[in-house]
Parts: C-alpha cells; sequence; structure tokens
C-alpha cells in the first residue's frame, strides 16, 4: 500500500476533523464573527466506522501507522499555528482562516478572510482539501500551490513547512481531538479585539483633514548607530514628520563564527532606524512589506496612542503598503517593534525588528531645574536577544526562509536561554571600525533599546551624568551613575560629557552577557590627557618598604 492510498483511507477514517493546522496560511488577515463548528466527539466516531467499512483488516495498520501521532507533541507545535490559526468554538480568522472542518472545504473558500491569489485561483480550479492535500501542503506549502497551478511563480505567504513526517502526524493527533467546544492551547494571545481596522479586501484612503493642512516634511532615516538629521529645539509650530519603513527578511551573520539567521527587519538594519520628531508633532508612516518577503508584518510604536500602539492597523501581507498617523503626545525614547498576535510577536522580535523613536520636548532637553542641556554627538545602541537552534551534533543551524526555523525556535526560546546578545546586530559591530567615536570636551548622547530582556548600560571609564532610564524626558534626569537600568521592552538616554581620551568599552555590565555573548561597544576619544583626572605614579617590581 503506497502512501497515497494510506493518506487517502487515513482521509475516509478521520471524516471531518480538523487536521488542516497552519494550512491555509494565505495573505492578509480579515476579520469575521460567523464561526466554523465541528463537533471532534462525532468525528472520531466517524472515523472509527469508517475505518471498520472501507479498510480491509492487513490496511488498518498501515491506516493507524499514518494517522498515529503524538497529541502532546502536537499540542506543543501547534502553539506555533495558534499564532495565525484559531479552531474551536466561537473561532475567528486571524492572520490565516479558521481551521474547524478543513476536511472537504475549497480551497479558499473560508467566509471573510482574505486569501493570497495563489490560492485563491487553486480553490477556482476545484481545489478541495482532502487529507492527501493536506499532508502535501503542509511540506511544502509554495510547490504544492506550484505543482497544483502549473505555475513556478505561484506562492504561498504560509511561511513554513513541516518536512517531518511525524511533525505532521503530531499535529493531526492534537488536532483530531479539537472539537468547537474542547479546542485548547496555552499559546498566550494578544487579540486585536474590537479596535477599529482599517483590513479591507480593497485599497481605501482616508479623507483629508486639518492636520493634513499642516506643515509636511520628510525625514531622512539612517542606519544604526547614527540619528536622522534634526534640532534638538522645535523650531516653528507642529508639522507633518513623513517616514518611510521598508520590512526586509534577509540573510544575517550574527557572529565571527559565521552564525546565519533570516532576520526580520526594518530599513534593512538591526535595530531599525531611529525617528525622530518633537513633542506635538504628528508622525505619519508608511510601512511597506515587498512582495519578496514571507511574512504578515506589523508595527507597534510605544511613543503612539491606542490600537495597540498602532499594531491593530497597521497588519500587511507581502505586497501591501499602510500608512498610519499618530500625534507624537510623550516626550522621551520609546520601542518600536513588530507586533503579530501569539507567538509571531516575540518571534519577530527576536529575529531583530526592533527600533527606536525619540521625541524630544519642543524647549530641548532640560536638567529638570529649567536649565538647557545640549548634545554635540549622539549615538543609538540596540540590544537584541536571538535564540539559534543547534544540531545533534551541537552546530547552529541555517535555514532557507523566514518562519522555516519557527518550531526550533520556540523549543530553545522557551528556555530563556538566549545564544546571542549583541549590540547592532551582530557581535563587534561597534568595534574597530565600526566604534563610536568622540572627542575630549563633546557631550554625547547614548540612546539604549531592549526590546525584551532588562540591561545594564555601563561606560567603562566614564559615568552618566544625566540619565533618563526610564526614557521619560518630562521626569529630570539622575545624575552621575555609574550603570543603568534599562527595562525590557524599553529605551533610555544617557548623556556624558568626556573628559579624558582613549578607547572605553559601552557594555552591558552583566559581564557575561557582554565578554562571552557579545553585549559590548567600543567609544573611541580623542584629545590630550589630563593628568589632574588620573595619571600612572608607578609600575613595575614590588618595591621594598
Amino acid at each position: 500500500m503506497d502512501r497515497a492510498q494510506i493518506i487517502k483511507y487515513s482521509s475516509m477514517a478521520l471524516g471531518v476533523a480538523a487536521i488542516g493546522a497552519l494550512a491555509l496560511y494565505a495573505s492578509s488577515g480579515g476579520n469575521t464573527d460567523r464561526p466554523a463548528n465541528v463537533a471532534a466527539s462525532s468525528a472520531q466516531d466517524s472515523a472509527q466506522q469508517t475505518q471498520a467499512r472501507y479498510l480491509p483488516a492487513a490496511q488498518e495498520s498501515a491506516v493507524a501507522q499514518v494517522a498515529a501521532g503524538d497529541a502532546v507533541r502536537g499540542a506543543k507545535v501547534f502553539k506555533t499555528c495558534a499564532s495565525c490559526h484559531n479552531i474551536g468554538e466561537g473561532a475567528a480568522n486571524g492572520f490565516g482562516p479558521v481551521l474547524n472542518n478543513i476536511v472537504g472545504r475549497a480551497a479558499g473558500s473560508y467566509p471573510g478572510y482574505s486569501y493570497s491569489p495563489s490560492l485563491a485561483a487553486a480553490g477556482d480550479g476545484g481545489l478541495v482539501w482532502t487529507e492527501e492535500k493536506l499532508y502535501d501542503w503542509l511540506k511544502e506549502p509554495t510547490g504544492f500551490l506550484q505543482e497544483q497551478l502549473g505555475d513556478d511563480s505561484a506562492s504561498s505567504k504560509m511561511p513554513i513547512g513541516f518536512d517531518d513526517e511525524q511533525t505532521r502526524r503530531d499535529v493531526i493527533a492534537f488536532l483530531r481531538g479539537q472539537g468547537s467546544g474542547t479546542a485548547t492551547s496555552e499559546t498566550a494571545e494578544m487579540s486585536h479585539g474590537n479596535t477599529p481596522s482599517i483590513k479591507m479586501t480593497e485599497a481605501m484612503t482616508a479623507e483629508p483633514d486639518e492636520i493634513d493642512a499642516l506643515p509636511h516634511v520628510r525625514q531622512e532615516l539612517v542606519a544604526p548607530p547614527f540619528l536622522p538629521e534634526h534640532t534638538q529645539r522645535a523650531e516653528g509650530g507642529p508639522k507633518v514628520v513623513e517616514i518611510e519603513l521598508t520590512v526586509e527578511e534577509k540573510r544575517w551573520t550574527l557572529d565571527n563564527q559565521g552564525t546565519e539567521i533570516i532576520a526580520l527587519t526594518y530599513n534593512g538594519s538591526i535595530p531599525a532606524p531611529m525617528i525622530i520628531v518633537h513633542q506635538g508633532d504628528w508622525v505619519e508612516l508608511t510601512l511597506k512589506n515587498p512582495a519578496t518577503n514571507s511574512m504578515v508584518h506589523n508595527i507597534d510604536l510605544h511613543a503612539a496612542t491606542g490600537a495597540l500602539g498602532g499594531a491593530a492597523l497597521t497588519t500587511i501581507s507581502p505586497g501591501e503598503e499602510t500608512v498610519l498617523r499618530f500625534e507624537a503626545t510623550k516626550s522621551g525614547v520609546f520601542l518600536y517593534h513588530c507586533a503579530p498576535e501569539g507567538s509571531m510577536t516575540p518571534y519577530h522580535v527576536t529575529h531583530g525588528m526592533t527600533g527606536s523613536i525619540m521625541v524630544l520636548p519642543r524647549e530641548g532637553l532640560t536638567d529638570g531645574e529649567g536649565n538647557a542641556l545640549t548634545y554635540d554627538k549622539a549615538y543609538y545602541i540596540g540590544e537584541n536577544d536571538f535564540y539559534v537552534p543547534r544540531d545533534a551534533d551541537g552546530n547552529f543551524k541555517t535555514y532557507s526562509a523566514a518562519g522555516a526555523d519557527l518550531v526550533d525556535w520556540a523549543e530553545i526560546a522557551h528556555t530563556l536561554a538566549p545564544t546571542h546578545i549583541v549590540f547592532n546586530g551582530r557581535v563587534g559591530a561597534l568595534t574597530g571600525e565600526g566604534a563610536m567615536t568622540a572627542d575630549v570636551g563633546d557631550t554625547v548622547l547614548f540612546v539604549h533599546v531592549q526590546g525584551n530582556r532588562d540591561t545594564r548600560p555601563h561606560l567603562i571609564g566614564g559615568h552618566g551624568d544625566y540619565v533618563w532610564e526610564e526614557g521619560s524626558f518630562v521626569n529630570p534626569p539622575m545624575r552621575d551613575l555609574e550603570t543603568w537600568f534599562v527595562r525590557g521592552g524599553s529605551a533610555g538616554a544617557a548623556l556624558y560629557t568626556f573628559r579624558q581620551p582613549g578607547v572605553y568599552a559601552y557594555l552591558n555590565h552583566n559581564l557575561i552577557e557582554a565578554v562571552e555573548f557579545g553585549a559590548a561597544a567600543h567609544v573611541v576619544v580623542g584629545g590630550e590627557w589630563d593628568d589632574r583626572l588620573m595619571r600612572s605614579s608607578y609600575i613595575g617590581p614590588i618595591r621594598n618598604e
């Protein structure tokens, strides 16, 4: 009995059980209040009856072999699926369509969901999801569609496949027991809830309003550690600052050993570029997700108010763009990051998709007592933690596409033990030719952002003259700190005036993370040495008392 026959009979045996985990992950998410329910117990009873009726005794063991799976492990695998798909009573479309009663459904047909062109075309051409079709789809979705349509340009927006047959069986085993009233998942959900959404099947444009009549300026973003051109004090009244970010999924090397990931980035850098506006300005952000990408993306700006920081209004599939406008009501330095629902949020953040926005007070920085503070230079340090899976020999694994590491990543991410903790995307990024520079007498602003874990910036040989540890410029800065604390999911800022030349180490003062993992940088400072501040009086053999 060949595999096709086994799956065919297995399909008959399992009836309408929801076995299409991750099947039909398409392009943009739609919303629907219409549930599609299926009774698990009835499906299982039907499966047993069908086996007895149609399968010769000699074939039952073969069917059982294909159908056999570990439901417990399948539940773990489905945690990654649940970030896109919903099942069970009251399920609604998410980034992927509802999976209830997937077997026997025409492809691209679930109500209220906007499918990718390729999958919609397959459905129009008569594709119906049988277990055999789903089993092949789960292995390599894009290849499946290309073969189905006879079109090498066909593509799937489902970012991953399961090459391992047992993994597919395990997911099926889990979903086999998940009916409309019994569906469960331990995955924490971050729902967009009743947030107004502009997600539509056709393009739409908002009507102009009075804010659109304000002066518009376009900010040219630059790669970290540098900041875009800006004034420290606002000039004139409020304005609309136009920003453009383009998502780029790209190969990225983390260290000198060649450890490689498929990074998820805004504008191709880790961290993403710094955005700078003044309090009371509006930001008009254009976010683009090119068709060459594989995954759904959005943006959550911690400086913005409402709609999950904009995430609920900016979710776009490959080939789409969106425009979001928000008022910068709070001054300070803030994190921004990609925030799809469920497991996809930490997945995107720990693949590099974090950045910072600085909202300066209109009068500029002050010491809390009304005295102006200015800086001669500014640098932007993004600290990221990465979780790179290893193979059986302990070597770091590589993957062919964004999302292909999702299941392996989840296993190591759940240990909360990063494999890499680095500044600006890779070990040594801010040392050597990449080191930050200054001269004696320069006042330098350091902005430090960490999207996921706490960190403790320290400047060896220097201090934090003025430190906004919590990132808020409305609060008076702390003075003369040796080490400051930046909470995971936030940004902090520190001013220091260099008084001695030399090479300063700027690092995370969890020294294991700095030295052994790579969370360290250098500041090369030129100028004349001041003996009054420090001098060496003697070095040599121990002298007799």
